[in-house]
């Protein structure tokens, strides 16, 4: 079978490394896989994007040049007839011209929706010609896959689906994967407690809960350093915040890394703070490592939980939430850690891939 997936390039998000993930382990059982580039020339997998037939066609279309589009549209139109499956791998530009492109051909299309849209849509105010655009062509799409039950609920909201109407037969849930972690030694957390941020330093981040949580946990006599991995735009707030509020030496900035690997090994407890998440990477990678996880109620990630949600996540979004919850669970710490660990193999990529071959093999 031939799949191909359309993306804005091959950067370093997070639907960027879903789709060489999905698409790799694919590849490795059976399926030919290509990846179109409509956005961009970057390919950051290197390696790991080895299997796949990466396919720039960034050169010919661009969005913002209207002169463009015919020849984008008919070189996607092209690449597609190839193919028996064609993958929007994310909402906006790719899902538009895999909808515009793919007309009329007879293909089987698929929406990949990695986030929670009513939410994003409610705190990012999505340009209203966007919106439109987009819940058209997902009433129109007849099979998206969900990254959880969450971003599947929350488009069903967006899409202001008749209460009652249950869930389309096409919609569908395979939560991500990721690489498989090492072991996180053994033993009782750190004094100081070491704290991990990864991700992009950015508002949908809430980076003031965690200076927040640091503040609370040494007023409660549980000092412990924060470790952020990762950049963004409110990385220089960050900074200077944490100087302002006396806390330089409890902050270490290591930027963006390629292995999280070792970070996640060295910490004692891994932070979430987002507004908004369909199923978070950085948490599965935690589980895997046994790593116990701290979390603000960020849309899907309760469902890596299994009912257990009250051990890691909060009931409000506040430092001294985050604070409280890690002081509870410090004398379970082994426990919580394990218990992590096992819930991980129910997110291994052969648990998931054999998800996405029954999808793509038995279409409803």
């Amino acid at each position: 079978m031939r799949l191909l997936f359309v993306v804005r390039d091959l950067g370093l998000g997070g639907v960027e490394r879903c789709v060489v993930l999905v698409g790799s382990w694919l590849a490795a059982h059976g399926f030919e896989v290509s990846v179109a580039m409509m956005g961009g020339s970057r390919n950051l997998w290197g390696t790991r994007s080895a299997a796949l037939n990466i396919v720039d066609l960034s050169g010919t279309w661009h969005p913002k040049k209207p002169w463009t589009w015919p020849a984008g549209w008919g070189a996607l139109r092209g690449l597609a007839r190839r193919h028996d499956v064609v993958i929007a791998a994310t909402f906006l530009m790719p899902l538009y011209i895999t909808w515009a492109a793919t007309r009329g051909l007879g293909k089987r299309v698929l929406g990949w929706v990695h986030g929670p849209l009513f939410e994003v849509d409610e705190r990012a105010r999505m340009n209203p010609i966007h919106r439109r655009a987009c819940q058209f062509i997902y009433r129109r799409l007849g099979e998206l896959v969900f990254v959880s039950a969450h971003a599947r609920d929350s488009m069903s909201k967006w899409l202001a689906t008749e209460p009652g109407q249950g869930v389309p037969p096409g919609w569908r849930v395979i939560p991500n994967f990721v690489e498989a972690q090492p072991l996180r030694p053994a033993g009782l957390p750190h004094r100081p407690a070491r704290l991990l941020f990864v991700g992009r330093v950015a508002e949908e981040k809430q980076p003031a809960l965690w200076l927040d949580a640091l503040v609370a946990l040494a007023n409660a006599g549980h000092a412990a350093t924060l470790t952020v991995v990762g950049d963004g735009p409110l990385l220089p707030w960050l900074e200077d915040e944490a100087a302002r509020r006396g806390l330089v030496d409890r902050l270490i900035v290591a930027g963006r890394q390629d292995d999280v690997g070792p970070w996640l090994a060295n910490a004692d407890w891994l932070l979430l703070t987002s507004l908004f998440e369909g199923c978070p990477l950085v948490v599965l990678e935690a589980m895997q490592a046994g790593l116990p996880v701290v979390s603000t109620r960020a849309g899907g990630v309760y469902e890596l939980f299994a009912g257990r949600d009250v051990d890691f996540v909060t009931a409000e979004p506040t430092g001294a939430a985050l604070a409280a919850l890690i002081v509870a669970q410090a004398p379970h710490h082994a426990e919580l850690a394990a218990w992590l660990r096992q819930r991980s193999e129910a997110y291994s990529p052969d648990a998931l891939g054999a998800r996405w071959l029954q999808l793509l093999e038995h279409p409803q």
